[in-house]
């Protein structure tokens, strides 16, 4: 998959689907990430950021044992954009 630049703002995905609750994306990035009180599952606290966050948001993604985050440039569509740590 090819990388989001450095320089993009990113949309935030996540897929709760895949997600299998472990915490270390709250753990690591808890500015970014959350999990919820009903299930356990990743919840994030923004839809978006700026390249400033990018270094966080890729530590968390690479952390993540579900692969269940992804990086999306904003405006993106679809998988092809995504940014993930595989």
């Amino acid at each position: 998959m090819r990388p989001v630049a450095d320089t993009a703002r990113v949309e935030i995905r996540v897929d709760r689907d895949s997600c299998v609750g472990s915490g270390a994306c709250a753990l690591f990035e808890p500015e970014f990430f959350d999990q919820s009180e009903d299930d356990g599952l990743v919840v994030p606290r923004v839809r978006e950021a700026g390249p400033e966050a990018l270094p966080a948001l890729r530590r968390a993604a690479s952390r993540c044992p579900a692969r269940a985050i992804a990086l999306v440039p904003s405006g993106g569509q679809g998988s092809a954009g995504w940014d993930r740590a595989d």
